[in-house]
């Protein structure tokens, strides 16, 4: 439900309640009063005439300094609190005019001040202050009352038809959501007494799109990219939530287009470009978003490190280079995580044999080396983009020297070398399509490539073509149509950009399909999902409803 819905239209407010407001504007509002008070049990003496001046802040500000104002900020999850705000002064201000006209006509000013609280917050304000109103438009998520009240939400989703991604769809199905997680999916269940209902007999719904490639909040206000680290070849050591922006504009786009969550990773020009995270498209801090991190290592072969570093005229300006610098870091890292492994060793052999263990010194902590350890003993997945078969050939000789839990990232060629890929189980983000320009590393794209590496045996996700420059972020369920029109099936293209994503980049205990247990993330589209003329209706996100 909007907020401002059942709120009396402004007009209604000046026809009915005197005052003069003469100027509501920047989230300030000057109230002027002018009254003579006798004064009926004062002295004559004391009888005079008062003009009585409030001034009411509503945005925040103090009786100084203001306070700069970002709409929206504060809306991810705690939407309806900037009334409150505007409630509790107004209200102070009712009390101290209180004080002041308790006699004469002051009385009648008092009662009617007094009921118009509840049209000044949070309706009115939102048709008198643009800001106010910008941040409370669709797009934002908030509960339902009964966990506004600080009581768990229990809201019961009808729909014509739910894809749940983990089983058969379900036909005029219901899902239970309590609190954060889904508590029951199926046909005739019993609705829990007092829940909230919302019912969409012609829609469907989906688990909250994936997407498994992107760079969502390593923008800046200015819209400059903060996801490149170019001063060396390898920065390894760098993670890319110390440079999430959880208030990045696209981060609202893609989640208005029905994508939940994202896998961002460092961009595609450093050789070794950091640790990526899987962040969920909510919250006002970096730790609220955080699913998983770190996700893996992000590698880049081919055209980007090439432009990056050879204009430089520094290493590696070929591709002979771009896999030298992987294969030197990994050699090292390889060596680093065997001394940790022997300081372990040895240090569990002293304390079983109850020897002084100080004497035992750990080696020396390398930042750098530290995430490329955990990447060749297994425990991080290599993330390689690579796109022409002489790049996912490199990448494949790389897992096959060093053992790597890899997953390729665009892989434009990846039907080429489909059986290869598929022998060693190396999941694929298949991207792009050839949706807009193509450039050197996509020239020979072919809108088949998902299909033909799904048939060969691989796992695939699917995702948008904004990290390419060729499409935009509301693209993706349309990326999947083209899968689907290159060969793909449909129930595949679709858990391309749920399960199979979510799988792919490790968060799949969490979120990906709709299933008793899970996260409540999901999505109601107004009819088929890959039909160019469907729109996302309401998108949930751990139990908090959106548009």
């Amino acid at each position: 439900m909007r907020r401002d819905e059942g709120q009396p239209p402004a007009g209604l407010f000046f026809k009915h309640f005197g005052g003069k407001m003469r100027k509501i504007r920047n989230s300030q509002l000057d109230l002027d009063y002018e009254t003579d008070q006798k004064g009926i049990e004062a002295d004559e003496d004391m009888m005079r005439s008062e003009v009585i001046r409030i001034k009411t802040p509503i945005s925040g500000e103090g009786g100084g300094k203001k306070q700069g104002h970002h709409p929206g900020r504060n809306m991810n999850g705690d939407e309806g609190q900037a009334g409150d705000g505007v409630k509790l002064k107004t209200q102070v201000f009712l009390k101290g005019v209180g004080r002041a006209v308790a006699t004469s006509s002051g009385l009648v000013l008092t009662a009617v001040l007094s009921m118009a609280v509840g049209l000044l917050t949070p309706g009115l304000l939102n048709v008198l202050n643009p800001e106010l109103q910008a941040a409370g438009n669709s797009g934002n998520l908030s509960r339902d009352r009964s966990s506004q009240a600080g009581k768990p939400g229990v809201v019961v989703i009808k729909a014509g038809r739910i894809l749940t991604m983990a089983g058969p769809p379900i036909e005029q199905g219901l899902i239970i959501v309590e609190g954060e997680k889904i508590k029951a999916v199926g046909k005739d269940l019993p609705i829990p007494e007092g829940a909230e209902i919302i019912d969409e007999p012609s829609a469907w719904v989906l688990p909250g799109l994936i997407d498994a490639n992107s760079t969502l909040g390593l923008s800046d206000e200015r819209g400059q990219s903060e996801n490149e680290e170019l001063s060396e070849p390898n920065v390894a050591q760098l993670e890319v939530l110390d440079g999430l922006n959880p208030f990045d504009r696209r981060i609202k786009q893609a989640r208005s287009s029905g994508i939940t969550a994202a896998l961002v990773c460092p961009g595609r020009r450093s050789v070794i470009g950091g640790q990526a995270a899987v962040i969920r498209l909510k919250g006002q801090t970096v730790e609220e978003m955080k699913l998983l991190s770190p996700a893996g290592v992000k590698f880049s072969i081919g055209e980007g490190p090439k432009q990056a570093f050879g204009s430089k005229g520094r290493l590696p300006s070929t591709r002979m280079g771009n896999i030298y610098v992987i294969r030197q870091a990994l050699l090292e890292a390889r060596e680093y995580a065997g001394r940790w492994a022997d300081y372990n060793k040895n240090l569990a052999a002293a304390k079983r044999g109850k020897k002084n263990a100080a004497d035992i010194k750990p080696p020396s902590r390398d930042l750098r080396l530290e995430p490329l350890a955990r990447v060749v003993t297994g425990e991080l997945p290599a993330l390689i983009e690579c796109y022409r078969m002489d790049d996912i050939s490199g990448a494949i000789r790389l897992v096959d020297e060093f053992k790597l839990k890899a997953v390729f990232i665009g892989c434009a060629e990846g039907y080429l070398l489909a059986e290869e890929i598929s022998r060693r189980a190396i999941p694929v983000i298949v991207g792009p399509f050839g949706v807009g320009p193509k450039r050197t590393e996509t020239e020979d794209v072919e809108i088949s490539n998902a299909a033909r590496l799904y048939k060969a045996g691989v796992k695939i996700a699917l995702e948008s073509e904004a990290e390419y420059g060729l499409a935009a972020l509301e693209e993706l369920p349309l990326i999947a149509a083209l899968a689907v029109r290159g060969g793909l099936p449909e129930e595949e293209a679709l858990k391309a950009i749920t399960i199979n994503a979510a799988e792919i980049i490790g968060v799949s205990q969490r979120i990906g399909s709709l299933e008793a247990g899970k996260d409540a993330d999901l999505v109601i589209f107004s009819g088929h999902p890959l039909d160019y003329r469907t729109v996302v209706k309401k998108v949930m996100i751990a139990g908090l409803m959106g548009i």
